[in-house]
């Protein structure tokens, strides 16, 4: 984190980044020094994983789990932000309903809709002991984890932020701006000034809070930027504006 005398500013150094989502997107270069993982047919490859592993994992699971196990790949264990707005709700969804109807609870269900069960998965998966935060959606939205991987530089050398959703419930839809696949985005993200492209986050407060509209397939407007390969622009959060560009080493 860098504040440049301004204190509402994230400055990152970007080391790797990754993507993959269950449809079809246009071709992309993306941003420097990433890559958009195979389509697969709509699953994300665990193939890295034992086959009864691979058989617990929910397609959302799949894809955070894909793209964390190839950050770490590349640069090896580190502590690690995971974010999700709404989480497993298609699970909890189908847990709510059977609840409803006085049908019993079950217990394998219910501990993999905890908003943490994807990060302890895949902290599992890759045998590490350090520490990992699973957070919720927030006025902030994405950019929420970003102040978190801000914290966690203050102690480590590097972080991994993954960030991930999925459709939600038909019932919800009407209620809530929906995402229509399902899609993660790892990051490794470094201190400020390395060896690197710089990403830099500036929030500015919102002046007032009209209804968000929803991005092209339901992703966050800095999601579709990466994969794209525009390096600048705006996301307007119900708490605020926030600013991004990457810049050449």
């Amino acid at each position: 984190m860098a504040g440049e005398g301004l204190e509402n500013q994230l400055v990152f150094t970007l080391r790797h980044w990754c993507f993959w989502q269950s449809v079809h997107g246009p071709g992309t270069r993306g941003w420097p020094n990433g890559e958009i993982l195979p389509f697969n047919q709509g699953n994300a490859d665990v193939g890295f994983l034992p086959a009864m592993q691979r058989r617990r994992l929910s397609p959302l699971a799949r894809a955070a789990c894909a793209v964390a196990w190839r950050s770490h790949t590349e640069h090896g264990d580190m502590p690690s932000v995971f974010f999700s707005v709404h989480g497993e709700s298609q699970y909890y969804f189908e847990m709510l309903e059977g609840m409803a109807n006085a049908e019993p609870v079950s217990p394998s269900r219910f501990s993999q809709c905890v908003h943490n069960a994807i990060a302890g998965l895949s902290s599992v998966h890759s045998a590490s002991y350090l520490p990992y935060v699973a957070l919720a959606g927030g006025t902030e939205g994405l950019f929420s984890a970003f102040l978190e991987a801000s914290g966690s530089l203050l102690e480590a050398p590097q972080v991994l932020l993954v960030c991930y959703d999925q459709a939600l419930p038909e019932i919800y839809r009407s209620y809530l701006p929906d995402c229509r696949s399902t899609w993660a985005l790892g990051m490794t993200l470094a201190r400020a000034g390395e060896v690197g492209h710089q990403l830099r986050l500036t929030r500015e407060p919102a002046t007032d809070y009209r209804a968000l509209s929803v991005a092209d397939q339901g992703l966050p407007n800095m999601v579709q930027a990466i994969i794209a390969g525009q390096r600048r622009g705006s996301s307007r959060e119900s708490g605020a504006i926030w600013h991004w560009r990457l810049d050449d080493v």
